[in-house]
């Protein structure tokens, strides 16, 4: 009866977030059609080489920080153990703002160097300022995010997420009716996303600041030590992707001319993988869940029931891939014509459709292996990954364009789902529940 009850409990929470996910990524979808109609592809471009940057810095940022608060509350909320709760949350935000505030101050300082030497574009300053600003915001919002999750307060979570969306996306197109020039427009993307994840904060906070029970000691070391490699692995892979989008547009260039290569990843990146991506948000919602819910287990040595979930998430998340793939490859030329008008975007749709039949599948891999504890083979594996595609794009790019960039990252994301798959069965398949590499549970 208690495992019935719990199934229907993580089918709830997987159902509320999917549908909040595609809502807000529905939305988003929208809002970049309207962004692409005020700046067209190659402004798109330049705007996503800005928003690389920021995510580099978000990654920097945060250090691991939420899936450590994921880890932690997991844990402490499935012993029933509330101060260790709340002792776990205000950790893991000491930690998130004061390494997030250094990362925000170190982007301020270095805006103008990395718009000159790095984008190209000295236009880009502003919104690279706005980021560091409003980073440590971003990050609290992240932790407290996480921690609704691990206590499974999705429906709170759910509401707040709407409230953000619907923050950020007014404020922005409300600001952006003034503004004509292409920084200002990157400066005031950035500004609304700020002030969708300041609202975001501020709610969550309040939420818990409601339940919260006065923690009966301050969780430093622990969150520092379980941080330390999530940073390393995020840290590394967040710097190396950088490099690879960098390299895109460079290997475009070569390809091809300046004004074309920005064009083909503005639409490449501001507009095809957003599509591609929509249905995954269903995925992530689902490994969001999952990373709890393994930590809960593997903390109650319940080696069967682990086995379980992990196999029926692996078989309904491939059945689910293939089925968006048909979908994808039918329509999409027609989606390309309709959302944004421009039957380039069909086409590479149609082109780029075949990577969600493996890319879906290596996502709910990683979120298993992160509920498992599995960080330090996450950084094999992921850095692995990323220093096959830098290598691809620094070789094939500029010789055959968009088809060396889909052979590369075929071949790099294959080989990180193979080695990330065998180390989950390895791991899950030991004979004895409470010996799955209880040295990497949280402490």
């Amino acid at each position: 009866m208690r495992a019935e009850w719990k199934r229907r409990t993580l089918i709830r929470q997987t159902a509320l977030l999917a549908v909040s996910a595609l809502t807000l990524r529905g939305v988003g979808v929208l809002f970049q059609r309207v962004l692409a109609g005020r700046i067209g592809a190659e402004g798109m471009g330049i705007l996503q080489l800005v928003l690389t940057v920021g995510g580099f810095a978000g990654t920097l940022a945060s250090s691991g920080v939420r899936v450590a608060a994921l880890q932690l509350v997991s844990a402490a909320w499935g012993r029933g153990d509330r101060p260790g709760v709340s002792a776990a949350v205000g950790g893991c935000l000491r930690y998130g703002f004061c390494v997030s505030a250094a990362v925000g101050f170190g982007l301020i300082l270095l805006a103008g160097p990395l718009a000159a030497r790095l984008l190209l574009e000295p236009r880009t300053v502003p919104a690279l300022r706005m980021m560091g600003l409003l980073l440590p915001l971003s990050m609290l919002s992240a932790v407290l995010h996480s921690s609704f999750t691990a206590c499974g307060r999705v429906r709170e979570l759910v509401g707040v997420e709407l409230i953000e969306r619907a923050v950020t996306i007014c404020g922005t197109l409300c600001l952006l009716r003034p503004v004509r020039d292409l920084s200002a427009v990157c400066a005031v993307v950035v500004s609304g996303s700020g002030l969708g994840a300041g609202v975001s904060f501020c709610l969550l906070w309040r939420r818990f600041r409601r339940t919260a029970v006065k923690p009966d000691r301050l969780l430093g070391a622990e969150v520092v030590r379980l941080c330390v490699p999530l940073a390393l692995n995020d840290d590394l892979r967040a710097g190396l992707s950088a490099v690879e989008q960098f390299l895109i547009p460079w290997g475009l260039e070569r390809h091809g001319s300046r004004h074309a290569a920005l064009a083909a990843y503005g639409r490449i990146s501001g507009m095809v993988f957003p599509l591609l991506w929509f249905p995954g948000e269903l995925i992530f919602s689902l490994s969001e869940v999952l990373v709890s819910e393994m930590a809960r287990l593997q903390a109650r040595g319940e080696a069967e029931r682990l086995r379980a979930l992990v196999k029926k998430s692996l078989l309904t998340v491939s059945g689910f891939a293939l089925g968006v793939f048909t979908l994808l490859y039918t329509l999409g030329d027609g989606l390309g014509r309709v959302i944004f008008g421009s039957a380039a975007v069909g086409r590479e749709l149609r082109l780029f459709a075949p990577l969600v039949l493996f890319l879906y599948l290596d996502a709910i891999v990683d979120g298993l292996q992160k509920g498992l504890g599995q960080q330090l083979y996450l950084v094999r594996y992921n850095s692995l990954t990323n220093v096959i595609d830098v290598a691809g794009l620094w070789s094939t790019v500029p010789r055959f364009g968009l088809w060396g960039y889909l052979g590369t990252y075929c071949v790099s994301h294959l080989v990180n789902l193979f080695l990330s798959l065998r180390r989950l069965l390895i791991v899950t398949e030991k004979p004895h529940g409470r010996q799955i590499d209880r040295s990497s549970r949280p402490r």
